[in-house]
């Protein structure tokens, strides 16, 4: 497995010689990604790949939607899955927190319309799904409730 350091290399040649033809590329850098990308601590570095990372599933996501949807929904809900175990973590800082939770909460609409847009009875039921595990997630981590011992501000926006 890679080190954070060259993986966000990785990941900045593919951003600077990128063209329609190397989705396979970044589907290998996604799923090769360290796992301290998604922390437990934030440094630029982190911040940096984690971002990057993201964008790489969003990337994947909207490059297979019209010709392969099964693949392009493999790509949004591994982006929730990571997303929901970094929020998860007991040790993950706050900030990184609040970041993943925001990134879910935009993931979870995303999903929500697509699946409405594949006119499937499956996929229908895939949203109605979405909607109940978002709604006992938030719960399970009171997210929306007043965080009374907040650390500070946000780094990430």
């Amino acid at each position: 497995m890679m080190t954070l350091d060259s993986w966000v290399d990785e990941i900045s040649i593919w951003y600077k010689t990128r063209k329609h033809d190397q989705e396979e590329h970044l589907q290998h850098l996604i799923l090769n990604a360290p796992n301290t990308v998604w922390g437990p601590e934030i440094t630029d570095m982190q911040s940096k790949a984690i971002a990057c990372w993201l964008d790489g599933c969003l990337r994947i996501f909207h490059a297979f939607r019209y010709h392969d949807p099964a693949l392009a929904y493999q790509f949004l809900q591994l982006a929730h899955g990571k997303l929901q175990a970094t929020v998860s973590q007991p040790l993950a800082d706050l900030e990184l927190k609040d970041w993943s939770m925001k990134r879910l909460q935009h993931l979870t609409v995303l999903a929500l319309e697509f699946c409405n847009q594949q006119r499937q009875p499956s996929w229908l039921d895939e949203s109605h799904q979405i909607i109940e595990t978002h709604v006992e997630f938030m719960a399970a981590h009171a997210w929306n409730e007043d965080r009374k011992h907040d650390q500070g501000s946000l780094r990430f926006h």
